[in-house]
């Protein structure tokens, strides 16, 4: 029995800014109980604060845009999540390969996502979790240049992401999928052992909430810091709408506003590396606006 595809799965990246925080640093985070099994994590494309503070601030102004011009929806999620998976049995590609493999893949998307190449730069984070399935974890922000990418989620862009994945392993480590047949073939009619190894591992992944001791110590906590990021986040871009529009009233109540929430924030005993996240938000509202908001979200150790 044969696969027509290496495994390939996406989906948005949910809670807006706090959301994508706490997905970026579990990638990048050895200890998080998802990696015992994981021998090292291979950095391919990006920096993942960079890669948050500009997807962040290309939502928020597009937020923003979309308010003074009194039309468009908020935008929900500020990135979108694949997941390039390949089976143990096969020889896993070398640090270079999985360069070019994510290269080949971005171009494609490129293509059908109908945007130059180069605007994917600063806007997509990528590495490989190395172990027995190795895969590859690529970010990409859903608003480039002011237009939110709706057809990042859609059928046809994961069906074009698979065909690349397909033809890029094949011309950079000659990992042919049609020749590749899975050890064992009775655990299903449709997957072979190892993809449902990876759902099951995905599976768990949604059900700890992203837990991790760098952020948060128990599910309760990591819930109420994102729904106080996406408060943030909002208040943020009401402040920077209303000096807009002179609205001095509104601007003072949403100052009020926002040094509630950082309150609030800094009561959940958040790492020094969350508060320096949020406060880029701060800096890219004091930047357009040209006002202070004095308070920042404190972090304690």
């Amino acid at each position: 029995m044969t696969i027509k595809n290496w495994f390939v799965r996406s989906e948005r990246i949910k809670d807006k800014h706090g959301g994508l925080i706490k997905y970026g640093k579990y990638l990048v985070n050895m200890e998080h109980a998802n990696h015992k099994n994981t021998e090292s994590i291979i950095p391919v494309y990006g920096n993942i604060e960079n890669f948050i503070r500009t997807c962040s601030n290309e939502a928020v102004s597009l937020d923003l845009e979309n308010s003074q011009k009194k039309g468009g929806r908020p935008v929900q999620s500020y990135a979108q999540s694949f997941v390039f998976s390949l089976p143990p049995s096969v020889v896993k590609p070398t640090p270079g390969e999985w360069k070019s493999i994510t290269s080949d893949i971005l171009k494609e998307l490129a293509k059908k996502l109908d945007i130059d190449i180069n605007d994917f730069k600063g806007r997509v984070f990528a590495n490989v979790h190395d172990q027995d399935n190795p895969h590859l974890n690529l970010v990409v922000s859903r608003v480039v240049q002011g237009k939110t990418l709706k057809a990042l989620d859609q059928k046809g862009t994961i069906g074009v992401a698979k065909k690349a994945f397909n033809a890029a392993s094949l011309a950079r480590c000659g990992l042919d999928v049609s020749a590749y047949e899975p050890l064992q073939t009775n655990v299903g009619p449709h997957l072979a052992k190892w993809q449902l190894q990876q759902k099951d591992s995905e599976k768990a992944l949604k059900e700890i909430g992203l837990k991790s001791k760098a952020f948060d110590n128990d599910i309760a906590k990591t819930k109420e810091y994102g729904r106080l990021s996406a408060m943030l986040n909002n208040q943020i871009v009401k402040w920077i709408f209303s000096i807009g529009s002179g609205d001095i009233g509104n601007e003072n109540r949403q100052k009020n506003r926002i040094e509630k929430t950082t309150e609030e924030l800094s009561k959940l005993n958040i790492s020094k590396e969350q508060a320096e996240l949020l406060d880029s938000m701060f800096e890219m509202a004091e930047t357009k606006t040209g006002k202070t908001l004095e308070n920042r979200v404190r972090w304690k150790i």
